[in-house]
């Protein structure tokens, strides 16, 4: 859905999609449930489908551009040489015994 920004949305951000990267003026290609927030909230308007686009839909600069992550070695991955376990001591050898029944 293409959409043009009238008014900057006044919060940063809903249910963790940002919203402070919208400036006004600005036209944008979004899904449809964002666009139809922003077009419900009033915060931008539909952009015309015979409308011409812009040269260059993504950049380096544009905070919409698509960055890539290296799948060998994502950011959020901790690697342990050495499981945790194996640091406490461990009651192997303990026998147990046998209660009587009363």
């Amino acid at each position: 859905m293409r959409i043009r920004i009238v008014q900057t949305p006044p919060v940063p951000s809903i249910d963790g999609i940002a919203l402070d990267v919208f400036e006004a003026g600005r036209e944008c290609e979004v899904g449809t449930t964002l666009g139809a927030l922003l077009l419900a909230e009033g915060w931008a308007v539909p952009v015309a489908l015979d409308a011409s686009r812009p040269p260059e839909p993504f950049s380096v600069d544009d905070p919409f551009g698509v960055t890539t992550l290296d799948r060998n070695s994502p950011p959020n991955l901790v690697k342990e040489h050495r499981p945790p376990y194996l640091d406490r001591d461990l009651a192997a050898d303990i026998r147990w015994r046998r209660r009587r029944r009363s």
